[in-house]
């Protein structure tokens, strides 16, 4: 993906056109939309957040299943259906329990932990 802020304005459009070409779309005004995300650490953890221009809680399905995190989400603007889809796989060390979701300003945010570490210990022999 190219990153715009590189880019002085009037080349915006070019971000625009690769971006439409990125995403399907069909005759009924439905589109598809594989929605940017950003992934960093964090301490204690990461932090995981997708775009989602528009989107409210509701139209909103997450889903959890072997390590994999399935976002879907729809919304409707005039007569064309907006539908946004992504999956990301989490490392191991992951506590998927510990997941915390929130959602402001269109970016859906997600706080993750890293899977508590056994301490190191001495063995004695007997």
């Amino acid at each position: 993906m190219i990153n715009t802020q590189l880019f002085p304005t009037a080349l915006y459009g070019i971000q625009n056109f690769i971006d439409s070409l990125n995403n399907a779309s069909n005759a009924q005004g439905e589109c598809t939309y594989t929605p940017k995300a950003d992934y960093y650490e964090v301490e204690n953890g990461f932090m995981l957040e997708v775009e989602l221009p528009g989107v409210k809680k509701e139209d909103l399905d997450i889903q959890i299943e072997k390590n994999i995190i399935t976002v879907k989400a729809t919304r409707t603007r005039q007569d064309s259906k907006f539908t946004y889809e992504r999956s990301f796989r989490l490392a191991d060390d992951i506590d998927t329990e510990k997941i915390k979701v929130s959602l402001e300003n269109g970016v859906l945010a997600f706080s993750l932990a890293k899977k508590q570490q056994a301490a190191a210990r001495k063995l004695t022999i007997e």
